[in-house]
């Protein structure tokens, strides 16, 4: 009978309210139902192809199961063409100026934020230059997922794109430590696209038995960006500016907007906008806005009570204490929308259901503290215990930065061998846990050499984890869920960032504040004190005792921090060994069969 009505309806033009409220009552009665098979099946008749019953079954349909409708009503019209070899290689010419830009932004940061927030005597709050962008790229990231579902993937990476572009610039003539802050924001909005929506739009084209070396090649970009952005961010730094350092990545966005606009089109497969009179409403809807909005109200609270309690508050601030409860009221009631919400949630919680996908974002969200953790300190030991100037400070991380793009080779190998994407992580977890545990050796003199090869296997352990943690999370769904569960790896991930560096940087700013007056002996002022957390450059300005003091003490303050982000790759670790996840190969095959199954079930 439903099937007689929806065969019915597709025949009217011009459909009325009642037509459209009666189409809208019948499927809403067979989605309570769960019957979302029937859905489908009847979604994709050739006597339904541009039918108003279609785009009513489309519109109440979940979103995974609504995508795969779309594709197999688009499989039936013929209507996807394959791509030439020029056209993927245009394709990902462009993608991959935006991975090459991710990769470069994040040590060009990681090697000059030092020098920058003691430009502004601001070294004491220098987390906000990576926290600020983490946060807004942090909330956005499954965003761009969702919209590139509806409006498609093309528009999703130009919006990306600018917005990096924009914020960039926007960073290059700020005149304040609290510009620079907002314009990293920005920054972010764009970044958490530049990443996602090359996963997501490379998903669309590349079978998944191929994609592990593919992500091989993704990651040797990143790692070719970091290593430029640690070599180049130094010099530039001391030589020409640390502005340039950001304005240098402008042309690269107009480079990579240019392809995109002549190569990039968006894939037939996409969840309609069912009311083209009012398209924006439609998307505002169905998108989980709230959500959003608490979730970066929320994780902005918790930073502000992490990063200022015992650095400019004391921990018994008013303003620290309801910072950090409201945070937790906040993130709880994050939660709560993502378990309720009719729009599409953030994190879908379903995904999260069963030990199997816990441990493995358990394992993503403590490796990604531990890697951001790592990360922010290194620069930190160079400059304030070495006595590095920015320039040599970068130039001392283009080795292990080389590593990390070593590790998603190595990785991507492992995968296309069809090597077990659990082995491929615990391998991962345990050589970040080791370069841990080696960064908190370090001291205050050493060889350089030793020192190199001590800062290799956390990189290393990073390039092996973040692919294996990626499509071990993957593989555990069907086809038509990846965008889904792509955007959900990097949402957790980035939590875990900023996790890491917030209470890295908490760390060694309250051991500063309280051992400095001990450190100083008579000559301990207020103001030296103040000044000497404000910027590294007052260092080296001290009398040669006090500065080796203060060298030391800054020493004793990363041993501890390493000793957090080596207790976080430790968690990882172990959550690793719960992983049961197999190899691409066998994820590959079980993805055919379903997709035969489709096939058989519509003939």
């Amino acid at each position: 009978m439903f099937r007689k009505f929806l065969v019915e309806a597709d025949h009217l033009e011009e459909p009325g309210p009642l037509e459209m409220t009666n189409a809208e009552g019948e499927v809403a009665k067979l989605c309570r139902d769960g019957d979302q098979g029937r859905l489908v099946a009847l979604s994709t008749r050739d006597t339904l192809a541009g039918g108003i019953a279609t785009a009513v079954v489309l519109a109440h349909l979940p979103v995974e199961v609504s995508l795969t409708a779309r594709c197999a009503r688009n499989k039936t019209e013929g209507s996807s063409t394959k791509p030439s070899v020029v056209s993927d290689a245009c394709d990902s010419a462009a993608l991959w100026a935006n991975v090459f830009l991710s990769g470069f932004d994040g040590t060009i940061t990681a090697s000059t934020y030092a020098a920058i927030s003691s430009d502004f005597n601001a070294a004491n709050n220098a987390a906000w230059l990576t926290t600020s962008y983490l946060v807004t790229s942090t909330a956005f990231q499954p965003l761009y997922g969702r919209f590139s579902d509806m409006f498609g993937r093309r528009i999703c990476f130009f919006v990306s794109t600018l917005a990096f572009m924009i914020g960039c610039f926007g960073c290059s003539i700020s005149q304040s430590m609290l510009g620079l802050d907002i314009m990293r924001a920005v920054t972010g909005f764009g970044g958490g696209g530049l990443i996602t929506m090359a996963t997501v739009i490379n998903s669309d084209m590349i079978p998944l038995k191929q994609r592990g070396m593919y992500q091989a090649m993704q990651n040797i970009l990143v790692g070719f960006g970091a290593v430029l952005g640690a070599s180049l961010g130094g010099v530039m730094a001391e030589s020409i500016g640390w502005r340039w350092c950001f304005l240098l990545q402008v042309p690269v966005s107009i480079i990579a907007l240019v392809v995109g606009y002549l190569v990039l089109q968006n894939p037939p497969c996409v969840i309609p906008v069912t009311d083209p009179k009012h398209p924006f409403l439609f998307v505002m809807r169905r998108l989980d806005l709230l959500g959003a909005f608490v979730l970066v109200i929320g994780l902005v609270a918790q930073l502000l009570g992490l990063s200022l309690g015992g650095n400019d508050f004391p921990w018994s601030s008013p303003f620290v204490i309801s910072s950090l409860g409201g945070s937790v009221v906040l993130l709880a009631l994050f939660v709560r929308i993502e378990a309720t919400t009719k729009a599409i949630p953030m994190i879908p919680l379903r995904m999260l259901r069963g030990w199997q996908p816990t441990a493995v974002q358990l394992t993503n969200v403590f490796s990604g503290m531990a890697a951001y953790a790592y990360m922010f300190m290194v620069p930190l030991y160079f400059q304030a215990v070495q006595g590095d100037s920015p320039s040599e400070a970068g130039l001392r991380l283009i080795v292990p930065a080389l590593a990390t793009p070593v590790g998603g080779v190595i990785a991507g190998s492992l995968m296309h061998r069809g090597y077990p994407l659990a082995l491929n992580v615990r391998l991962g977890t345990a050589t970040m846990l080791l370069g841990n545990l080696l960064a908190m050796t370090l001291g205050m003199t050493g060889n350089r050499w030793k020192e190199f090869l001590f800062l290799v296997p956390a990189n290393l352990g990073l390039g092996l984890t973040n692919p294996s943690v990626l499509f071990s999370f993957v593989s555990i769904f069907e086809h038509r869920e990846q965008a889904v569960a792509t955007s959900t790896v990097y949402l957790i991930r980035s939590m875990g960032t900023i996790y890491g560096v917030t209470v890295t940087a908490a760390i060694v700013q309250n051991v500063l504040l309280a051992r400095l007056p001990e450190a100083l002996g008579d000559a301990a002022t207020e103001e030296l004190i103040e000044k000497l957390r404000q910027s590294l450059f007052a260092v080296s300005e001290l009398s040669p005792a006090l500065e080796g003091a203060v060298r030391a003490l800054y020493c004793d303050a990363l041993r501890m921090a390493f000793s957090a982000s080596s207790a976080f790759a430790f968690l990882a670790f172990v959550f690793s060994l719960a992983h049961r996840t197999g190899s691409l190969q066998r994820g590959s095959q079980a993805e055919a069969s379903v997709d035969d199954e489709t096939d058989g079930k519509d003939t």
